[in-house]
């Protein structure tokens, strides 16, 4: 009970206000600067008369309180016009509390500064010895205007500079909202490609019960259940090491294994500095499964399927390649390409944008070719791995 009262009591003790001290010596140190030049203008402007050798320390100890006035007064100058700004709908409101504003202020700094100066006589015997009302009436009609001018001024400064902190805020929160856009049209491509692959592989499962092959069924359901595991592990992330996406196709081609037996010959050659490379996320199973529609499953014989992955000085380059009967003479990837191939495309547009190269072309030797060259970048605090993966799957 003791610890909740505590608590309690504390919680309603009100927190200290910060104390913006960069903005404070931003503002007495212009004014300080600009009390001195003014000082020093007085000064030897008065040196021209013999009768009047005035103390410099003096004057400019006069000009620095009274210009300090303007420093005490300039955070109420630039909180009123955050508070009340001349423009949108409230711009009359904003400017007639500005103009009696102004015209308070300017009267109490002249009259502070007629004070300061019938107290620090910075000219000796030839200062003023009047009335206070005599020289704030005279203090007044000579300076008033130019009172007016400074608050104004400092309004115009601070504006300026609430006006760029704002342009700033919109140029953040439009780069916000467009990565949030990018985020989520790269989530949404994503998402279509495990259902598509997921799909693809249930209808073959559902061949093979049909075909009575209970076995090759049953060893396939057992795979896609891994699959679909090491799946939902990385459900939310855009980039994955090249080794986990290697791992992810060698279970994804387990489940073709079953499904093509002898038929299908896998080949994986990934030089070991590339394995902690980031590469997206799911982007081999399109291009495995596209070498194993248009490329194994169109031969008769046996068909070879290669994975093989390089750094080209900055750059990542990735091909997956297969023996099949190639390509179309008149095939383009931009107009007849499936969803998986599509989507992959748009995928690596999103992240690399030109930094990227996706082509997919006929092999000298037979066969298709896909090659993907992205950056080469690697995980945070991460080395290159210590082994490699170059092997051979029957």
């Amino acid at each position: 009970m003791g610890n909740r009262r505590t608590a309690t009591a504390e919680s309603k003790i009100p927190q200290r206000a910060e104390i913006n001290w960069p903005l404070w010596l931003i503002i007495f140190g212009f004014w300080t600067l600009f009390a001195f030049l003014n000082a020093n203008q007085i000064y030897f402007e008065m040196l021209h008369n013999p009768n009047m050798h005035h103390s410099w320390w003096r004057i400019a100890f006069w000009q620095l309180v009274i210009w300090f006035l303007w420093g005490f007064l300039s955070p109420l100058i630039l909180y009123l016009g955050r508070r009340f700004p001349v423009e949108g709908h409230a711009k009359i409101k904003g400017l007639l509390i500005h103009l009696v504003t102004c015209a308070v202020l300017s009267a109490a700094q002249i009259a502070g500064a007629t004070v300061l100066r019938m107290i620090i006589q910075p000219f000796d015997v030839w200062s003023d010895t009047h009335t206070f009302l005599f020289q704030y009436q005279r203090e007044l009609s000579n300076f008033f205007l130019f009172n007016v001018l400074v608050y104004w001024a400092i309004f115009g400064v601070g504006y300026a500079f609430d006006y760029r902190e704002k342009y700033r805020e919109r140029e953040a929160q439009a780069a916000e909202l467009k990565a949030q856009l990018a985020q989520a049209q790269l989530e949404s491509l994503k998402m279509q490609l495990q259902p598509h692959f997921l799909f693809n592989t249930l209808n073959s499962i559902a061949g093979l019960v049909r075909g009575n092959e209970k076995v090759p069924a049953v060893n396939m359901i057992s795979g896609l259940s891994d699959l679909l595991r090491r799946t939902l592990d990385s459900a939310d992330e855009q980039e994955v090491t090249l080794e986990e996406e290697v791992k992810f196709i060698e279970l994804y081609l387990d489940i073709q294994k079953v499904r093509f037996s002898d038929r299908l010959a896998v080949e994986i050659d990934v030089v070991p500095e590339t394995l902690n490379a980031l590469v997206p996320n799911l982007f081999l199973q399109p291009l495995v499964e596209n070498a194993i529609r248009h490329g194994v499953s169109q031969k008769s014989s046996p068909g070879l399927i290669t994975v093989k992955s390089f750094r080209d000085n900055g750059d990542l380059k990735i091909t997956v390649a297969d023996n099949g009967p190639g390509l179309r003479a008149n095939y383009q990837k931009e107009r007849t390409a499936g969803i998986g191939l599509a989507n992959t495309s748009e995928r690596l547009q999103r992240l690399y944008g030109k930094r990227h190269r996706f082509d997919l072309r006929n092999r000298p030797d037979g066969g298709t070719e896909a090659t993907i060259v992205i950056p080469f970048r690697v995980t945070d605090g991460a080395g290159p791995a210590k082994f490699g993966l170059s092997r051979r799957m029957c």
